[in-house]
């Protein structure tokens, strides 16, 4: 009982709470709003439905290894040069990241911007090279 009457464990345990939601909730949001596509799913999309891959990495990030045919904007010019990149609205976005949490942030500009068909690659390029798929330098 004294864990918790103690006030700096109580602190630590909302911390630790508040910590484990702000990790998990864009996963759990992108689940739930079915916008996460697994490696094999967007190979099929890029294949069967012509989707757009756009790499929202860092410059120095997109230069380590990107995926072929991936247009790239940083998620922190997203705002103002989603019109440059010059996508068809009409046809599937995939967003790329690292490890697939920055796309979900910029899942919502897409949509905001009139793409009604967006999706984010569950774990990133990270999981696109555990699969052993090609990266281009």
């Amino acid at each position: 009982m004294d864990f918790y009457t103690n006030t700096n464990n109580l602190l630590l345990l909302a911390t630790l709470i508040t910590s484990g939601l702000a990790l998990a909730l864009p996963q759990i949001l992108g689940r739930y709003n079915k916008q996460l596509l697994s490696v094999h799913t967007a190979v099929q999309w890029v294949n069967q439905r012509n989707a757009q891959i756009v790499d929202i990495r860092t410059k120095d990030e997109f230069k380590t290894g990107h995926i072929a045919n991936s247009k790239h904007i940083a998620l922190a010019d997203l705002d103002s040069g989603i019109q440059g990149l010059r996508l068809d609205t009409n046809k599937p976005i995939i967003l790329v990241c690292l490890s697939g949490s920055r796309a979900n942030t910029a899942a919502g500009k897409f949509k905001k911007a009139g793409f009604t068909d967006v999706a984010c690659l569950d774990g990133g390029v990270s999981a696109w090279n555990q699969a052993g798929l090609p990266l281009v330098k």
